[in-house]
């Protein structure tokens, strides 16, 4: 069955026909650090980084978006009552990445961020662990990593900022929570339909 693929400088993008599935690979270069009075990364400890990473986007990510085809192409009317399912994933490599991962070892949590423009994503080794956040007497629960995932795979807001207008979604997992939104992948939404001509992916 057809196969196709789109490269860009943040993500490959693959359309696999025959399986009704979405692929969004994200290869990563890590810049291993480590905070005063801290031991050096192991060689396991970075294997077990990355994997936890891996294993946590697959898990929170992953087969939680379903996506469905229109339009005129060939392509849209082969597939048009298909449901199309979307899976992500991170590969650890020494050059050519998309993203360059600082990732530093520490005893407490840093402040965690993604700067788009350099494709830099920065996390700490506590990163991987859920981190208790309260609001308006409610305990919320996130995993830092995720959340800044969902800035690489080009959602750019903080939804816990004052002035976002979906500050009140405490739930959301690009808030302070640990849900799933639509709005939330619409950056890949975007470069989808770029792919095939005269076809247009949207929410199932």
């Amino acid at each position: 069955m057809p196969y196709y693929s789109k490269n860009t400088t943040r993500m490959d993008l693959h359309i696999e026909e025959g399986r009704n599935t979405i692929l969004i690979r994200q290869k990563w270069r890590y810049i291993w650090s480590n905070a005063s009075g801290v031991k050096n990364w192991t060689g396991s400890e970075k294997s077990s980084f990355h994997s936890k990473i891996d294993s946590l986007v697959w898990n929170i990510w992953g087969n939680e978006y379903f996506l469905k085809s229109k339009g005129n192409s060939d392509f849209a009317k082969r597939n048009n009552k298909k449901k199309w399912d979307v899976n992500f994933d991170i590969e650890w490599v020494n050059s050519g990445e998309h993203w360059q991962v600082h990732a530093k070892k520490v005893k407490s949590f840093h402040r965690s961020y993604v700067n788009w423009t350099n494709r830099e994503i920065h996390l700490d080794s506590l990163d991987n662990t859920a981190r208790k956040i309260p609001r308006g007497g409610n305990d919320y629960f996130q995993t830092p990593t995720a959340h800044e995932f969902g800035h690489a795979i080009g959602y750019l807001h903080d939804e816990y900022q004052k002035n976002s207008p979906y500050h009140s979604d405490s739930a959301s997992l690009m808030n302070i929570g640990s849900e799933l939104r639509d709005r939330h992948v619409d950056y890949i939404l975007k470069l989808l339909n770029t792919m095939i001509p005269d076809t247009k992916f949207s929410m199932y």
